[in-house]
C-alpha cells in the first residue's frame, strides 16, 4: 500500500489527465523530481508502483490527445487542399 503522500500525488497525476491539463501534469512532474531530488525521499516497491501506474495512465491519455490532435490536423489539411483544388478549378472554368 502506497503511502498516503504518495496516493495525493497519484490522485492529483489522475486528475490533472482526466481534465487534460497538460500544464499542470508538469508543473506536477517538476514538483514530484525536486521534491525527491532534494529531499532525498525514498521510495518502496509499493510508492514506485503507484507513480508508475499513475504515469503510465497519463502517458496513455495524452498519447491519445496527442492522435485526435494529429487527426484533426491532417483532416483540416485535406480539406484545405480540398478548398485551394476547388478555387483553382473554378478559376481555370471561367478562364
Amino acid at each position: 500500500m502506497p503511502r498516503p503522500e504518495v496516493e495525493r500525488w497519484c490522485l492529483a497525476i489522475a486528475d490533472a489527465a482526466e481534465r487534460r491539463d497538460w500544464d499542470a501534469l508538469t508543473a506536477m512532474d517538476a514538483r514530484l523530481r525536486r521534491l525527491l531530488a532534494e529531499s532525498g525521499l525514498s521510495l518502496d516497491a509499493d510508492d514506485r508502483a503507484a507513480l508508475s501506474a499513475a504515469y503510465r495512465a497519463a502517458l496513455a491519455a495524452s498519447g491519445a490527445e496527442l492522435d485526435a490532435l494529429s487527426a484533426k490536423m491532417a483532416e483540416a489539411g485535406q480539406q484545405r487542399e480540398g478548398r485551394l483544388a476547388y478555387a483553382q478549378f473554378s478559376e481555370w472554368e471561367q478562364a
